[in-house]
């Protein structure tokens, strides 16, 4: 018989994954902490997520709070890289995630000290954080390190927000989008090797006005830079804030497996100034008592 050829591989080879697929052992999924998303949305892992939407409508405060509900149910741990805030203030924001109260002084119901000692305790034990300091890295840097959370601090997902704090040098001559595909394909091999997912928050570069006149990302393809954001996606999800209703649309716009990562479809969630968190439209009408036509938390 000839030798094998490196990278060849047998239905017999691959008999074990099989079998775990088949009774459930991988491809498990987890619910995200929103009773009306779970239908659309399926936590698996491995799995490579896109989250964009217009500016400021919420994309990383949605992907923050489905990493604390994943924190807190199923004890998943997350390794960040966001350097568009200091690595305090993603600490903060984390705290307010996990207390459900704001941390800032302007807040009458402002958390307390003992209770601020409680989520940092949590969250040194469940997430970590990534800032090359004195200029943005590339992405060979961030999934090293991603790998080394993968094998000793043994994480769950990697989020990175946003994809324009990645180096963009393409010392390899590339075009855009075609170093977009190599960077995309980085980060899935690491999801696959480690069996991990990853959040990545990406702005859009081309939004339509609808007939209300308001400003909306209708695709992935509106990302800036390429299409590969759309098309190498397991999960896609655009998010939209409508200011006036103080509601965020979360729509599920593209699902690689329909059932396995979840379905297309869309729910709306509301912002919390209180909690500062989301809420589905349910918990926030029962965290909320109706007085004399005031809301009183």
């Amino acid at each position: 018989m000839s030798k094998k050829i490196d990278g060849l591989f047998t239905a017999n080879d691959l008999y074990d994954s099989v079998m775990d697929l088949y009774s459930g052992k991988s491809h498990v999924q987890y619910k995200t902490g929103f009773d009306s998303l779970d239908p659309f949305l399926k936590i698996v892992k491995p799995c490579f997520t896109v989250i964009t939407g217009t500016p400021n409508s919420g994309k990383s405060s949605f992907s923050y709070d489905l990493a604390m509900n994943l924190a807190k149910a199923e004890g998943f741990k997350f390794v960040i890289y966001s350097p568009e805030h200091s690595l305090a203030v993603n600490v903060k924001r984390l705290i307010e995630k996990y207390t459900k109260k704001p941390f800032d002084k302007m807040f009458d119901n402002r958390l307390k000290e003992t209770e601020l000692g409680e989520a940092l305790v949590f969250i040194d034990k469940h997430f970590y954080f990534m800032d090359k300091l004195q200029d943005s890295p590339d992405i060979d840097w961030i999934v090293e390190r991603a790998y080394w959370c993968a094998e000793n601090l043994k994480i769950d997902c990697l989020i990175i927000d946003p994809y324009n704090e990645i180096n963009p040098n393409r010392n390899n001559g590339f075009r855009e989008d075609e170093h977009i595909s190599v960077v995309i394909s980085k980060i899935k091999r690491f999801n696959r090797e480690t069996d991990t997912m990853s959040f990545l928050i990406a702005h859009p570069n081309k939004q339509i006005r609808n007939p209300d006149g308001k400003f909306v990302v209708d695709s992935l393809y509106s990302i800036s830079g390429s299409a590969h954001f759309n098309n190498k996606a397991d999960i896609g999800i655009i998010v939209t804030r409508d200011f006036e209703l103080q509601q965020t649309d979360i729509r599920i716009a593209k699902v690689r497996e329909i059932d396995v990562y979840g379905n297309i479809g869309s729910v709306t969630l509301k912002w919390n100034p209180k909690q500062r968190c989301y809420n589905t439209l349910d918990e926030y009408e029962s965290n909320y008592t109706i007085i004399g036509g005031n809301n009183i938390f």
